[in-house]
């Protein structure tokens, strides 16, 4: 079924079912978008939120005091 099939036949329907299957869809949309989060999103949100930290990493020594253990063998102490 062609786009122009599927509006003619949601257009055949009542006001009230147009309404609920619009309800559904949009619904289902949701649904899908917070299971599938459209690509590139995460990346530009990470960075966003790393920026907006920035000045509270550069200025709160507490926020960083475990990076002096990086340069430590993780797996040494097995």
């Amino acid at each position: 079924m062609i786009r122009a099939d599927i509006v003619r036949e949601i257009q055949a329907q009542s006001f009230q079912e147009q309404f609920e299957m619009l309800e559904y869809l949009a619904r289902s949309l949701r649904q899908q978008s917070r299971a599938h989060p459209p690509s590139g999103t995460a990346p530009r949100s990470l960075a966003a939120a790393a920026e907006a930290l920035r000045a509270d990493y550069q200025n709160d020594p507490d926020l960083t005091a475990f990076t002096a253990l990086d340069c430590e063998n993780f797996h040494a102490a097995r």
